[in-house]
């Protein structure tokens, strides 16, 4: 009969194999939650607020994309602007009307694709109001033809994200905020030159060159404006990159602390698998040394 004490051996050290075999293949400590007693408490914890920074990282990170996005629309709409501001001086220098509606045109259509940017189907400019566009007139005719406030969205509040757990931030700027002094401006170029006091067409009245003279005033005011939400964003943007690095920070911290509870030393776990290995055949040797002698045992 084999004795009972060779048979607990076999079986121990084919438990050590297979778990330093397991060790080896995954890497780590143990297979679940018990096996790691008083610390399972502290490792739960730990991925939790690990699921908790990885969400506020992909927030930062599509932020940033936003923000980015945002500022190229912004530098597209200035430059629109100084465009026409240049054009509409030379209209005066030349005290002609000539190009003047096409002008107009152009600047509108320009302001129009900037501010109703989107990303993913959501309008970067509708602030909270992301899912229609914020630029609603259809047409420079159509803005000169009715109010100001019935071409862009009104009432949209800038739409907040969430950072960091003490940290919430602007995603952007809204279109009202940005360009109304730029349409309002080609709104009453456009209405003169729809109304009695137009067309703009060959040489300017003295009527239209007050107007246009006016107009480049306030197109100053409109590119200061359109340039200072620019800064905003730009402010935005390394906010939101300074979110972002302390995010990886923690993080990388806390993959670190996880890592020294979970992780196995392969080194160790390697030496300990080939000691396992060894225990485990001397003791089948036996095992089986003795298993043949109690089956000579039994046929004598």
């Amino acid at each position: 009969m084999i004795p009972s004490g060779s048979m607990a051996d076999l079986q121990r050290a084919q438990r050590e194999l297979v778990e330093a075999a397991r060790q080896s293949s995954a890497q780590t400590k143990a297979s679940d939650l018990k096996g790691y007693g008083r610390e399972a408490q502290t490792l739960v914890s730990a991925e939790r607020l690990a699921g908790r920074l990885t969400g506020f990282k992909a927030t930062a990170n599509e932020l940033t994309t936003r923000l980015q996005i945002q500022d190229v629309a912004l530098g597209r709409a200035a430059e629109s602007v100084t465009k026409l501001k240049d054009e509409l001086f030379q209209n005066l220098s030349l005290d002609s009307g000539e190009g003047i509606r096409a002008q107009l045109e152009e600047a509108f259509a320009v302001l129009k694709d900037t501010m109703n940017t989107n990303l993913g189907g959501r309008y970067l400019f509708g602030g909270v109001m992301n899912d229609r566009p914020p630029i609603t007139a259809d047409s420079l005719s159509d803005l000169a033809a009715n109010p100001l406030t019935d071409s862009i969205e009104q009432g949209a509040a800038s739409q907040m994200m969430r950072v960091e757990d003490s940290r919430v931030v602007s995603a952007g700027l809204v279109a009202d905020d940005v360009i109304t002094s730029a349409f309002a401006s080609l709104k009453r170029l456009a209405e003169m030159d729809e109304g009695v006091d137009g067309p703009f067409d060959g040489d300017l009245t003295a009527t239209q060159r007050a107007a246009v003279t006016s107009e480049l005033t306030a197109l100053n005011t409109a590119f200061d404006t359109i340039l200072s939400r620019q800064s905003e964003n730009g402010r935005l943007t390394k906010e939101v990159e300074s979110a972002s690095t302390r995010l990886t920070s923690r993080m990388n911290a806390l993959d670190e602390a996880i890592g020294g509870i979970v992780n196995v030393d392969l080194a160790e776990v390697a030496v300990r698998l080939n000691q396992a290995q060894f225990a485990y055949e001397s003791s089948a040797s036996v095992f089986n040394v003795l298993r043949n002698m109690s089956l000579l045992n039994m046929l004598e």
